[in-house]
């Protein structure tokens, strides 16, 4: 189609408008990233500790299968990088080289452990799926994950409540 009429230019108002709003996403940006840093570390201590729990919640073969399908990328993901997070979760080591894992020596020792490992691994492969991006350009799967968090128990920061959907990234930094 032919190019409609020149834009007006904008006035100096205008002009200040943007500027400020600019300069206050970028502010919500750097807010958000330390906040979401800050909030990681805590997830993933709270996530150890509850996988140390006696006994599972109810719901955790619905959440075992739903990673095994819905979240199968980030769980694919994290497994084939050898699981790392699982390992730490669960307080084992896991001994170096590209194809090792502890994670099946211990179920081997103790079967009574085999939910909680598949447990441990669906959720280490959800969090290894998550980044400051989680917050950015909204993840649904991510989303999807605090939630089942918070259900249990966790008290989403507010920067994860943007993923959830639950506050908006100006409000999470304090700036709404």
């Amino acid at each position: 189609g032919a190019p409609g009429p020149p834009a007006e230019p904008l006035t100096a108002e205008q002009i200040e408008e943007e500027r400020a709003e600019k300069s206050a996403e970028r502010k919500a940006l750097i807010a958000n990233n330390k906040a979401w840093t800050a909030a990681e570390t805590v997830r993933r201590e709270w996530i150890a500790t509850f996988l140390s729990r006696k006994t599972l919640p109810k719901d955790a073969d619905r959440v075992i299968a739903l990673g095994l399908t819905a979240h199968r990328f980030s769980v694919s993901s994290a497994m084939s990088g050898g699981n790392d997070l699982a390992h730490t979760f669960l307080g084992v080591e896991r001994p170096s080289g590209y194809r090792t894992d502890a994670l099946a020596a211990l179920v081997e020792a103790n079967p009574a452990k085999a939910r909680l490992v598949a447990l441990a691994v669906i959720l280490a492969g959800a969090e290894a799926g998550t980044s400051k991006e989680s917050w950015r350009r909204g993840d649904e799967r991510a989303a999807a994950f605090f939630r089942q968090l918070a259900a249990w128990g966790y008290a989403l920061s507010p920067a994860e409540q943007i993923v959830t959907g639950d506050t908006t990234p100006a409000e999470a930094a304090g700036l709404a």
